[in-house]
């Protein structure tokens, strides 16, 4: 009865070279891939740091491309929120 797996290749030279050509592949397809967000944690680094600063909500859009920034302080009533250096509204 035949193997469902298929036959087995030989361990030979040409198939540790075929393996270790496979492996780089990946690894290059890998890095092409991580391409496009590092790119874009380049293009907004200045953009991050000042959200981070203000301790705003950042999520990486169109595969880290794009950025979209949210002030987590809207979730809270008018009365809630507080401008930095300024007194909240009443005091």
């Amino acid at each position: 009865m035949p193997d469902p797996a298929g036959p087995e290749m030989p361990a030979g030279p040409g198939t540790r070279f075929l393996r270790a050509l496979g492996s780089a592949g990946w690894i290059l397809l890998g890095w092409l891939g991580s391409w496009p967000a590092r790119l874009g944690d380049r293009l907004f680094a200045m953009n991050d740091t000042e959200a981070y600063w203000r301790d705003w909500q950042i999520t990486r859009t169109r595969g880290g491309l794009g950025r979209r920034y949210r002030d987590p302080s809207f979730d809270l009533p008018a009365e809630g929120r507080e401008v930095r250096g300024l007194p909240a509204p009443g005091s």
